[in-house]
């Protein structure tokens, strides 16, 4: 016998994520400035993001273990 131990998530965890678009996603027919903070190192930054982009922060495409928060002024 094995004294290997899997760690993982359980079958019933749901794995897709958020439903709604994040604010990147959103609006890509115009031009768009988005505020960006990473909650796990601190790290902050403003992206303006041209007609078409749909792109994340870099650091949040980098790190993807770290929790990142979008948003928008209206």
């Amino acid at each position: 016998m094995s004294s290997e131990r899997v760690v993982g998530a359980a079958e019933n965890v749901d794995k897709r994520g958020s439903s709604e678009p994040e604010p990147y996603e959103v609006d890509v027919d115009e031009r768009r400035v988005l505020y960006c903070t990473c909650i796990t190192c601190k790290e902050t930054e403003t992206l303006l993001l041209e007609v078409g982009d749909d792109s994340p922060w870099d650091h949040d495409a980098m790190n993807a273990s770290h929790e990142v928060e979008y948003w928008r002024e209206a």
